[in-house]
């Protein structure tokens, strides 16, 4: 019998968490012929990875999608889950397990970030603006970060896409740990260019304590500065988004995932198969 294991991240913050199952229960409905569907966190929340595939099985299934409810791909995606599940294969031999890929670069991301301009005050017109139509006003994009290079490749080409379809003359990307630029770095280049209004845009699936430190980073470059710098609601579990992970659903049960190899830090070469 076939079940669903959707694994996100984790929080610290409740709420963080909450906002996740309820983002799921929406995502489930998608896949009505499937009646067990499960959800789990990485890490900092429970039920585990573990518990997730238990209760998969509990229930009768003898075959598990997972999938990482994650915004991009880096090392969660490529190692820390693939490690549990593995884990969990030895523990149950007899159950098939396929894997998908996170939401990535869509569209629809795209259009959620346009969204959260919009509610911070941004006038967003209608189509792809002309190049004399931009505004002399900056966006700042603020990822979660990660040592690995898809990763960050990917904020950037979600950033150009955003400057494309945005009509503003400044689209930049800055990291809360891991990799550079950091924040302050990003907030630093945001002070040397001329533009006054500066959006902020979380690249964030949840509530929590880096949304916090966000937050008090703004207040202190909002002090020493003439800026005025607006932090916009991060991503979260918008329901844009159940549509792009359906899709992920889909493509674990039709066993059509397709994974970028060629840049990938973990990228290992095995004698004979190096095609």
């Amino acid at each position: 019998m076939q079940a669903i294991l959707y694994i996100g991240h984790g929080s610290r913050v409740k709420a963080g968490n909450e906002e996740l199952m309820a983002f799921v229960e929406k995502a489930k409905a998608k896949h009505p012929n499937i009646n067990i569907q499960e959800c789990c966190f990485l890490e900092l929340a429970e039920p585990t990875i573990q518990d997730g595939v238990e209760a998969c099985i509990n229930k009768g299934a003898t075959k598990i999608a997972v999938v990482p409810v994650l915004l991009l791909t880096a090392a969660h995606a490529k190692v820390d889950i693939p490690e549990a599940i593995d884990e969990m294969k030895k523990r149950y031999p007899s159950i098939s397990f396929k894997y998908g890929r996170p939401i990535g670069i869509e569209s629809t991301v795209i259009d959620i970030i346009k969204n959260r301009l919009t509610k911070a005050g941004f006038e967003m017109p209608e189509g792809r603006p002309e190049y004399e139509d931009r505004k002399d006003v900056s966006i700042l994009l603020v990822g979660r970060g990660s040592s690995d290079p898809d990763n960050t490749s990917d904020l950037m080409k979600i950033a150009r896409l955003v400057w494309e379809f945005t009509p503003v003359n400044d689209v930049d990307v800055c990291f809360i740990a891991a990799t550079r630029p950091n924040v302050n770095e990003g907030f630093a280049r945001m002070d040397r260019l001329p533009n006054k209004i500066v959006y902020v845009v979380p690249y964030l699936l949840f509530t929590g304590v880096l949304m916090k430190g966000l937050q008090k980073q703004i207040n202190e470059w909002s002090e020493q500065t003439d800026k005025q710098f607006i932090l916009c609601d991060y991503l979260g579990f918008d329901d844009q988004l159940i549509s792009v992970l359906s899709r992920r659903v889909q493509e674990i049960l039709d066993e059509e995932v397709i994974v970028n190899c060629d840049t990938c830090l973990y990228r290992t070469g095995f004698k004979g198969i190096e095609a």
